[in-house]
């Protein structure tokens, strides 16, 4: 027990007190759905009451037993363990990292501030099934392959708010962008990160959500599909 709480005591300086609070509260935001209708909608940790009970041992957390007969059914679930590439914590000494804590937060900001964005750099497909609600689509080929969508390319600038003239990009306004893609084995956001930086994006007004899809619905986050 001691354990626990000096271990507690010397995270609680990283961890912000405005970011605990999202965690319980979740984040009301307003969005525009496809009809062009403005839409409300809370953004928080979504649990069936079913599953709030549930002993968690180790061997339903590691060992893949996740259809005991001891899990209530609306709490089965199967997640993705072996695909991709794992991505590192850090892209670059300037990125910041994001999790599920700091999106919701970010969300909160974009709420009056349209300098910030967040964007799901996954291809059109994915981002009409399901993403978080808030995000704006720029799939990441229409950065990383950029010669192969010029329009697309055009189109993703003015989002932006980057100016090209004559092969130079003007980024003194360019907007605040967090990205994600499917998850911390994604190469999808990285690349496309890659790519800005190599254009001339200030990396301190790139922001990246490791986590993705992926760990965004393990954690029961509301979702559009949802919606």
């Amino acid at each position: 027990m001691r354990s626990a709480l000096v271990f507690g005591l010397l995270l609680s300086p990283l961890f912000s007190e405005n970011l605990r609070v999202y965690q319980y509260s979740g984040v009301e935001i307003t969005y525009i759905q496809e009809n062009n209708q403005t839409r409300k909608i809370t953004v928080e940790r979504e649990v069936d009451p079913k599953c709030l009970d549930i002993p968690i041992t180790n061997e339903i957390m590691w060992e893949n037993h996740y259809v005991s007969s001891e899990v209530p059914e609306p709490c089965r679930a199967m997640f993705i363990t072996s695909v991709g590439q794992i991505q590192p914590m850090q892209l670059h000494p300037k990125i910041e990292t994001f999790g599920e804590l700091e999106i919701l937060y970010y969300l909160k900001q974009m709420q009056s501030d349209p300098d910030k964005l967040l964007v799901d750099t996954r291809l059109e497909n994915w981002y009409q099934h399901r993403t978080i609600p808030g995000a704006i689509n720029i799939p990441h080929d229409h950065i990383s392959h950029n010669k192969s969508f010029p329009e697309e390319f055009k189109e993703a600038l003015a989002i932006l708010n980057v100016k090209e003239k004559n092969g130079k990009y003007d980024f003194s306004r360019a907007k605040t962008i967090a990205l994600f893609c499917n998850g911390s084995w994604c190469a999808q956001s990285p690349t496309m990160i890659k790519h800005l930086l190599k254009m001339g994006y200030p990396p301190e007004k790139i922001k990246w959500y490791r986590g993705g899809m992926h760990d965004w619905l393990m954690l029961s986050m509301t979702s559009t599909m949802e919606n």
